[in-house]
């Protein structure tokens, strides 16, 4: 399991209201309990199909009419995503693994009241049994974003990079150092004065990073002694538009290396660094997730717009106007 999802993407009881909320908050109206339910995706005359009931098909004008009039537009339009991505996307069993990974790892971590009462938050009734759908259904939404932002690159993509953009992890060990100053009294660099301490733990890491099976993501989680170290020593983009942002040394470092590449020891003025570039081309920043995660932070509307190009691509529509004027508001607000 890559080591640097287990150290923050599955915090679980950190994860607000990003679960694709399923057709179960809709069913649990008292009207529907003890009914024979089937969640489907069929065609019949043209028009979607979302469930059947008691044998009576249920279709998408109709049930997201009726989700929105009773639980709003963000239950409504949750539902319409989670039928669209399982309509989009296959499970794989990659996927399968995977969210059964991240489910047991979440299991580890938390009292099953814990998880029950987040998943129940979420829209999902069958407690620690729908863990794993849940991991899934995430898994899916990466996929639609990932897809979407490569299909708008020039919008999502070429101001995040940059010029010469490298996305940089690190390590630090925090040392006292000492100025390296040229003729005219210019900073050229610096030398560290470490303790023995600090020495012997330099050397610790070296050797955490020359065992094939330790990712540098998890020995800086480990050692690295910069705030970064709990998001597995991620920096971020550097470039030749930001780079005066950072120490000298380190910059300069970062903007010489290479994909998955892993520097040398540097000595910047705050002591010792190890430096990862974690790649400069499409397909490997949108494969990270903290990359992905400041884009969509960056533009609030990624999510809801891939899930409606997606749907729209299936000819999977919201045709209901006030649903989809709401929708696209949210999106216009989102995007200011």
């Amino acid at each position: 399991m890559d080591t640097k999802e287990l150290i923050k993407k599955y915090w679980f009881l950190g994860v607000i209201a990003i679960a694709l909320i399923g057709f179960v908050i809709f069913y649990s109206v008292d009207a529907y309990k003890n009914r024979d339910i089937v969640v489907d995706t069929k065609v019949v005359d043209g028009k979607y199909v979302v469930y059947t009931l008691d044998d009576e098909d249920v279709y998408a004008d109709d049930f997201y009419d009726t989700l929105y009039d009773s639980y709003g537009i963000n239950i409504a339009f949750l539902s319409y995503e989670r039928a669209v991505l399982n309509k989009a996307i296959e499970t794989t069993e990659d996927m399968r693994t995977s969210a059964s990974n991240y489910a047991a790892n979440v299991l580890s971590r938390y009292s099953q009241s814990e998880i029950e009462s987040s998943l129940k938050a979420s829209g999902y009734t069958k407690g620690v049994d729908d863990l794993q759908e849940y991991y899934i259904n995430l898994q899916k939404r990466d996929i639609a974003i990932k897809d979407y932002i490569n299909a708008n690159s020039d919008k999502y993509l070429t101001d995040s990079i940059g010029t010469n953009g490298r996305l940089i992890y690190h390590i630090l060990v925090k040392t006292d150092t000492e100025e390296i100053l040229d003729e005219e009294g210019n900073v050229t660099g610096y030398n560290a004065l470490p303790t023995e301490e600090q020495t012997t733990k330099l050397n610790e890491i070296l050797d955490a990073l020359a065992d094939e099976n330790n990712e540098f993501e998890y020995v800086a989680y480990m050692y690295s002694e910069d705030s970064s170290s709990q998001y597995g020593g991620y920096i971020g983009m550097i470039n030749e538009e930001n780079k005066e942002m950072y120490d000298m040394v380190f910059a300069n470092t970062a903007l010489s290396m290479k994909d998955g590449e892993v520097s040398e020891v540097i000595t910047s003025q705050f002591g010792y660094h190890i430096l990862y570039d974690a790649g400069s081309t499409a397909d490997a920043l949108l494969e990270d997730y903290y990359f992905l995660q400041n884009l969509e932070s960056q533009y609030p509307e990624l999510i809801i717009s891939s899930i409606l190009d997606k749907g729209t691509g299936l000819g999977f529509e919201i045709v209901d106007e006030d649903v989809k004027e709401k929708i696209l508001a949210q999106i216009e607000s989102e995007a200011e």
